[in-house]
C-alpha cells in the first residue's frame, strides 16, 4: 500500500486516528469536523465529508451506512502508516539504508553520532517495528 495524501487529508486522518484511539466506534463527519476546528478556522461539513470520501476512494479509510449518515474508520493505524511512509523515505532518499536515515535524523536533532551508535539506533528501530508488527497481528 502506498499512502499518498495531502495536508488536509492528513489533518482529517490524524483526527480520525485520535478519535479511534479515544475508543470511539461510531465516527461521523461531524465528529471529525469538531475535532479539527480551531479558534481561527472552522471547516465546512461538506469539505470534511469530501476529504473523508477521498480517503475512502484511496482505501485509507472505509465508510459504513448508519441510517442517513455514514460512519468512518481508518484502514491502517497511525503506526502502520508511519512505517509505510518511513519505508518510502528510506527507499527514495537513503538508498534503502536505514543507517543513513538515522544519521540524517541525528543531524535534524542536532546530535552527530558515531557509526556504532547508529547501529544501536538501527537495532532499536528494528525492535520497535517488530514489536509494533506483533501488536498489529494480535489486535487483528
Amino acid at each position: 500500500m502506498d499512502l499518498k495524501q495531502g495536508d488536509l487529508e492528513n489533518i482529517i486522518l490524524n483526527a480520525l486516528w485520535d478519535l479511534e484511539g479515544d475508543g470511539n466506534d461510531h465516527i461521523f463527519v461531524g465528529d471529525i469536523q469538531e475535532k479539527i476546528k480551531s479558534p481561527s478556522k472552522k471547516w465546512a461539513y461538506t469539505t470534511v465529508k469530501t476529504v473523508l470520501d477521498r480517503l475512502v476512494d484511496k482505501e485509507i479509510a472505509i465508510r459504513e451506512k448508519d441510517g442517513k449518515k455514514y460512519l468512518y474508520r481508518s484502514v491502517v493505524n497511525r503506526d502502520e502508516a508511519g512505517i509505510l511512509a518511513l519505508k518510502k523515505v528510506v527507499r527514495q532518499y537513503f538508498k534503502n539504508d536505514i543507517s543513513e536515515l538515522v544519521t540524517c535524523l541525528n543531524k535534524l536533532n542536532g546530535t552527530e553520532t558515531s557509526p556504532e551508535s547508529s547501529i544501536v539506533a538501527e537495532r532499536k528501530i528494528a525492535a520497535q517495528q517488530l514489536q509494533e508488527t506483533r501488536k498489529g497481528i494480535v489486535a487483528r
